[in-house]
């Protein structure tokens, strides 16, 4: 039987794939991290973004918000007929001061009305248990399901519920999801506290009476038609609801719940951007000399074949198929490996994002673009040894190569006569393959940066809530009123069980204005020189409000274009609706959010009040806590209580299992990129060399002085890569940072050197691990058979 010609190709292939097997491991290892990678943050992307749309619609997730003072039932016709709105729902929405059995804090509660024939039309509950409360029974209440969870609620149980200094008995009678609140935050905050803060859906009856709103509501929410555009019709409803104390209407997008959703899709995005690249490259690198050791190994056979009549095109073919050979099992473990990896993950974003359901579906374009950009990878890696491949000539390609040149001229004569002959070997080795050593040195660097950056957002969310909570908001327990009380409630609060020290403030809900531009944030105004609560820039700098003007935030800066200097005007939406101008008297980076910082008597001022505050951070004896938590619960017109002891704790318990899991990946891929790299440049090293270190060995070298000379070269490039590495990791860091911080918080770059020592044991012991099995071969390295080849 004649074999075909592609036939003999196919079996050479098949052979040299077995041949090259342990380096197709390192290489099928470190592709698989890189399209796994791919696939997880794709697939992550489309399952968030399609859970969110599918929950939205099928539960009628508003498209704009408009809060209002007090409003009569016959005001939602009006609001109906408005051009863009499609439908529009009144309700009454309120904040509640929860006492729940084994919550020693106070519990902070957003309360919703529900209408007397069950679910509304819009912002529909998904009951998980229970049933919706009964309009015929009053006290009766749905609770959110993370909620629940946390403070451990099930229907059936009671607890009380201050509302507008009202104290009522509730009995929790269901369990539910709301599209508005897939991540729950108290106001301010940034990471949720299911313990401490929750959701209430109460029925409509009932919470008018307790608010005096009786045939009357306090918001309303709308969805708007296609080709509507929501802040035309966010406009048009503050015009409209101006007379009953309009407080400014917001977009879906400016909701917090979907805020945090999109904030997480665009960290996934830049994680797609940065990663998976590295993966690439050094997947590229690694065929690379892989390749080059084949061709450089089968220049006769290249020859013979050309005398063959092989064309020039089929043996690049040839080679061009067994660099996708070699990373064929790669392509396939990393999809089953990024299926794995994306299912976990989206496991974990159930426990942040209260979704029905969170189904990872990567969908076949991901699979597509995982697996299009690493062949290209593959086959740019492959690409000078396939056309060193096609350069050859039959008689240059049947002469043995021409020796290497190891004359002084060849490379730089260095100072190295200290050394002993084997040490001298290395750094000639070296030297004479600068290209090589510097693509491995480049290839460790790689993975120690990998495993910096990424081990670096753990120190940066550490630095974050230090700045936050540590030196900025150093207060045990803030408390936050209804509407803006005068100086009496200070005498109040100065005399509640255990508080040493009592720092009023006042915040005021606008409109912030600089031209064309538009943004919603919160005037805020501190005590100067207050100790409590301080305003800190992510260099930990201590900052106070400038006599005139206000400080802003860099990031409202930016929003807003403006600098210091230039005046804002500020449209309050509660009181008087002032409109007042301010002065930009400073712009600072701060860690949270967007705010105008300004001195309360200024704002007090400017606001035209007497000495008002909106609520105040309290030092309270730390053996009294309970009584002030009990005094607290019973406090009329309180809207929220934080304690920053249970808020950090609460924190902790949120990030623990994210960081730790990440971290663990950061280190498995780090790992991977070490093997494969130092791996494959000790057997290329090892196969080359063979001739020599065998002829040591018959000189005399022990195998320890031997391997010496292999290992120690790798160790030496180990060695070059660190400090490479380190500052690479610590330039990635800054990026993706500055890519993860957006309109919700700004992390300071911080970078350990816990995390730096860290990452160098990390790779030093996986590229100590790879030497031990380099080792092994090298001891088991067939003498006879070594000095009979002639490379």
């Amino acid at each position: 039987m004649v074999i075909g010609a592609r036939s003999v190709f196919y079996v050479k292939l098949l052979r040299d794939v077995w041949r090259l097997r342990s380096q197709s491991l390192a290489i099928t290892l470190v592709v698989a991290a890189g399209v796994g990678m791919v696939i997880m943050s794709f697939g992550l992307i489309r399952s968030l973004e399609a859970t969110r749309s599918a929950y939205y619609d099928q539960y009628r997730f508003a498209d704009v918000f408009a809060p209002v003072r007090r409003a009569p039932e016959s005001v939602i016709g009006d609001v109906s007929a408005l051009p863009g709105v499609a439908a529009a729902e009144s309700r009454i929405s309120t904040t509640a001061i929860l006492d729940i059995a084994g919550v020693a804090e106070p519990v902070t509660a957003r309360v919703h009305s529900l209408p007397s024939t069950g679910q509304p039309a819009l912002n529909r509950l998904l009951l998980r248990s229970g049933r919706l409360p009964d309009p015929m029974r009053a006290g009766e209440a749905v609770a959110s399901e993370a909620f629940a969870k946390a403070a451990r609620l099930e229907p059936g149980d009671q607890f009380s519920a201050l509302i507008h200094g009202h104290q009522i008995k509730l009995t929790l009678v269901g369990v539910a999801l709301s599209p508005e609140y897939v991540y729950a935050v108290a106001p301010g905050g940034i990471f949720p506290d299911n313990r401490r803060y929750g959701v209430l859906w109460m029925g409509r009856e009932s919470l008018a009476a307790a608010l005096d709103l009786t045939g009357a509501f306090n918001e309303i929410v709308a969805t708007l038609s296609p080709s509507a555009e929501p802040q035309d019709v966010s406009r048009r409803l503050d015009a409209l609801l101006e007379p009953y104390g309009a407080q400014g209407a917001y977009t879906r997008h400016e909701q917090a719940s979907d805020r945090f959703v999109s904030n997480e899709i665009d960290q996934l995005a830049a994680t797609v951007e940065v990663l998976p690249p590295i993966f690439l490259g050094v997947a590229a690198f690694l065929l690379n000399i892989v390749l080059g050791r084949v061709v450089d190994a089968e220049r006769e056979v290249i020859g013979l074949l050309k005398a063959f009549g092989y064309r020039n095109g089929a043996i690049m073919l040839h080679y061009a198929e067994l660099a996708l050979l070699l990373c064929l099992s790669g392509l396939l473990l990393g999809g089953l490996f990024g299926v794995w990896l994306g299912r976990a993950a989206a496991g974990l974003y159930q426990t942040y994002f209260a979704f029905p359901f969170l189904e990872f579906r990567a969908g076949a374009d991901a699979f597509l673009v995982a697996f299009g950009a690493t062949l290209t990878a593959v086959l740019v890696g492959a690409l000078s040894a396939v056309w060193r491949a096609a350069r050859l000539t039959p008689a240059e390609a049947m002469r043995p190569p021409a020796p290497r040149d190891f004359s002084s001229s060849a490379a730089p004569r260095t100072p190295v006569f200290w050394l002993d002959e084997p040490s001298r070997m290395i750094l000639r080795g070296l030297v004479r393959r600068p290209v090589r050593s510097g693509l491995t040195v480049l290839g460790i660097a790689c993975a120690l940066a990998l495993y910096t950056a990424s081990a670096s957002m753990d120190d940066s969310v550490d630095s974050l809530i230090d700045i936050a909570f540590g030196q900025a908001q150093r207060s045990d327990v803030t408390v936050t009123f209804a509407e803006a009380r005068d100086a009496r409630a200070l005498y109040e609060l100065q005399h509640m069980p255990g508080v040493m020290r009592v720092e009023p403030f006042r915040f005021a809900d606008a409109r912030l204005k600089a031209g064309p531009r538009e943004e919603r944030e919160a005037l805020s105004g501190g005590e100067s020189g207050g100790d409590l609560s301080r305003l800190v820039d992510l260099d930990g700098h201590v900052l106070e409000p400038p006599a005139r003007g206000a400080l802003v935030s860099s990031r409202l800066a930016r929003l807003l274009n403006i600098k210091p200097g230039d005046t804002l005007t500020a449209e309050v939406t509660e009181g008087e609706r002032l409109k007042i101008a301010i002065k930009v008297g400073a712009v600072t980076e701060t860690p949270i959010g967007g705010s105008v910082m300004l001195d309360r008597s200024v704002l007090n001022r400017l606001l035209q009040e007497g000495d008002s505050l909106s609520g105040a951070h309290l030092r309270v004896d730390s053996a009294q806590l309970s009584a002030l938590y009990a005094a607290l619960k019973k406090t009329p017109d309180l809207v929220s209580v934080t304690v920053r002891d249970a808020t950090l704790q609460g924190i902790e318990d949120t990030i623990a299992q994210s960081i730790g899991l990440l971290n663990l990946f950061n280190v498995g891929f780090a790992v991977l990129i070490v093997f494969g790299v130092v791996y494959n440049s000790g057997r290329i090293s090892l196969a080359e060399r063979a001739r020599d270190l065998a002829s040591l060995r018959v000189l005399g070298f022990r195998r320890r002085e031997v391997a010496y000379v292999l290992l120690g070269e790798l160790a030496l490039l180990v060695l070059l890569a660190l400090p490479i590495g380190l500052l690479f990791g610590v330039g990635l860091s800054r990026f993706l940072i500055e890519r993860f911080s957006g309109d919700l918080y700004t992390l300071p770059v911080t970078v350990n050197a816990q995390t730096l020592s860290q990452g160098v044991l990390v790779v030093g012991g996986a590229a100590a691990v790879t030497a031990l099995l380099l080792r092994d071969r090298l001891d088991r390295l067939d003498l006879i058979r070594a000095l009979k080849t002639r490379e």
